[in-house]
């Protein structure tokens, strides 16, 4: 269902309830007013096309591979661990798929599935393994970005090399722009080991010597930051609002994600604040700065547009928001950590 949709849907909810307010109605802003149960409803109806709108995403994703319970845990805790993302940027922990491995020759395909690229530029990746304690000496290990071979050359990509010497996890920096999937959404990644020179008991008893499976997986970390950052807004208070207030105020509403029953795919937070603008606009306030349209205002919009309310009346809106960090799986089983923009409405005013 795609967002003209889902407003049109919000409209014909929002008229179901609108017998239970009309006598109640804002003659200036046209907001009815509803029963606690029918406006609860809307918000969590609000709250769920509000958070898939930020995030780009149609439905919420079916998680049906979930990654190990240690692996994920250990890989959140790398995030918490990292520095703080740019205002709007993406951190990705993508688990690997293991194939093509050889115990011979000490070597691996790792397939990670990526999330859709968005207008975002890649500027740290790290790639995760963990060595095995029977690590013979000192190895070198190549990491290659593999691709198709439709020519005799240029089937693979060196991109780095590392030396290990002590087993348990080590964390290997990629450069950013040898990471170009050869397939939408699909990066693989080749992993070839050799010993030192001199080290002749791993060139006696090459084997594989990473931990490829259950809670040691392969992961990548990326991080993204917008191609176009926008500058920072400054921050604007608005009066909540009171039983006995009747002007434009912000109804502040807090959503439980275990209520939208999301907290199988949404790991951080555990919920969120979705505050919406609500009361009367006199004359005298209205053309009180607002913001361009959203999806809270397009809604509203659209709800005004279907109703008979007077021409020339002034709706209190939205007048200053702030983003919202997410931390979520998708349907590949990637955790994601982004910062959904303009989710929360922190100032309301009349338009």
């Amino acid at each position: 269902m795609g967002l003209p949709d889902v407003q049109l849907w919000l409209v014909l909810l929002w008229a179901l309830v609108w017998a239970q307010g009309a006598e109640s109605v804002c003659p200036s802003c046209g907001g009815p007013t509803l029963e606690p149960q029918a406006e609860r409803a809307l918000v969590l109806e609000l709250a769920k096309q509000q958070i898939l709108e930020g995030l780009q995403l149609t439905s919420r994703p079916r998680i049906t591979h979930p990654p190990p319970q240690a692996a994920l845990t250990r890989a959140l805790r790398r995030l918490q661990q990292g520095s703080v993302a740019p205002e709007n940027g993406e951190e990705v922990i993508s688990f690997a798929t293991i194939t093509d491995s050889s115990t011979s020759t000490c070597s691996s395909m790792l397939t990670f599935h990526l999330p859709t690229p968005r207008s975002y530029h890649l500027y740290h990746a790290r790639l995760w393994l963990h060595v095995l304690p029977t690590l013979p000496g000192t190895l070198s290990l190549r990491i290659f970005r593999w691709g198709p071979r439709r020519k005799r050359r240029g089937s693979r990509v060196l991109l780095a090399e590392h030396q290990m010497t002590t087993p348990g996890w080590h964390a290997l920096t990629l450069p950013s722009s040898g990471l170009r999937a050869e397939e939408p959404g699909v990066l693989k990644l080749r992993l070839d080991c050799r010993p030192l020179e001199g080290n002749s008991t791993a060139a006696r008893q090459p084997r594989w010597l990473l931990d490829t499976t259950g809670e040691q997986r392969p992961f990548l970390e990326l991080k993204t930051r917008p191609n176009e950052p926008g500058a920072g807004r400054a921050r604007r208070r608005t009066p909540t609002c009171e039983p006995e207030t009747p002007l434009c105020c912000r109804r502040d509403h807090y959503v439980d994600f275990q209520d939208l029953g999301w907290r199988d795919w949404i790991l951080q937070p555990e919920g969120y604040q979705l505050n919406f603008c609500s009361g009367q606009c006199p004359p005298h306030l209205a053309g009180s700065p607002g913001i361009a349209a959203s999806f809270h205002s397009a809604v509203f919009s659209l709800l005004k547009a279907n109703n008979p309310w007077p021409l020339g009346t002034s709706c209190c809106v939205p007048t200053a928001r702030r983003p919202l960090s997410l931390l979520y799986l998708d349907r590949d089983g990637n955790v994601v950590k982004t910062d959904v923009p303009d989710m929360v409405v922190e100032a309301c005013g009349c338009s």
